[in-house]
């Protein structure tokens, strides 16, 4: 079985949609002590339930406070990107970055002024050290459910511009706002073979019925446990012996 993580930013004291650096901290280090810990498409051990760590947006409390968390613990997590807010590089400086709402930050052309997000070069660095792989977020992370939108451009000319700057076109969509309907899904599944959308389940697999997978909230941790506490062990053990028996 298959649980996929979802975690936002990162920024002292917490929020809805973020978690402190050392609640954050204590969390993977009880991933890493009980769980195997996998990037989209990794075998998953037998009779076990594997983690997958996902990042969303970018922003640049991943590269400031996770990033080296990863490397410290030996840990590989995802971050997904939208590309529209991406700059090459900045000279702002990091404690103001990281003093600015990535959420405010999307706003008009604000982001560029406070390079709220991680910049190509930090993506690269990342990426380059082995522990982060780079999914789509898509172009603007607009609902793409909606009417009117340039799926083309939204889903297929976001991952070419990554893979423009990190010269490998990723193999993850996440679909914004977790926003998804037959449509998108069918162009989305033509360009990338894993696609994920949110959802509170356990995976089976990469490979699920439908062909999306499930991401369990991370935001807001409590505790080290977060979304894999005990609870989830009688549900785990459900699943697991419903599935082997089809």
């Amino acid at each position: 079985m298959l649980a996929v993580l979802m975690y936002h930013d990162v920024v002292h004291g917490g929020g809805k949609y973020a978690n402190d650096p050392e609640v954050l901290r204590a969390h993977l280090e009880y991933v890493r002590r009980n769980h195997p810990v996998v990037l989209p498409g990794d075998p998953l051990t037998s009779g076990e339930l594997s983690a997958c760590l996902t990042f969303d947006d970018a922003h640049v409390g991943f590269f400031h406070f996770v990033y080296p968390m990863l490397r410290e613990m030996g840990l590989r997590a995802m971050v997904a990107v939208s590309t529209n807010f991406i700059l090459e590089d900045t000279a702002v400086p990091m404690e103001q970055r990281l003093g600015t709402s990535s959420r405010n930050g999307r706003e008009g052309a604000h982001f560029q002024d406070t390079a709220c997000f991680c910049t190509w070069k930090e993506l690269r660095e990342m990426q380059a050290g082995g522990v982060v792989e780079v999914a789509c977020h898509s172009a603007g992370h607009v609902d793409l459910t909606r009417s009117g939108i340039d799926l083309e451009r939204e889903i297929h000319g976001a991952g070419r511009k990554i893979a423009e700057h990190l010269e490998t076109f990723p193999q993850t969509f996440v679909f914004p706002l977790g926003r998804v309907n037959p449509s998108v899904a069918r162009v989305t599944k033509r360009f990338y073979p894993y696609c994920m959308r949110i959802g509170g389940a356990l995976n089976r697999g990469w490979r699920n019925p439908g062909g999306l997978i499930y991401r369990l909230q991370g935001d807001g941790l409590q505790d080290e446990r977060g979304p894999l506490r005990d609870l989830w062990k009688p549900r785990l053990r459900y699943y697991w012996n419903t599935l082997r028996l089809r």
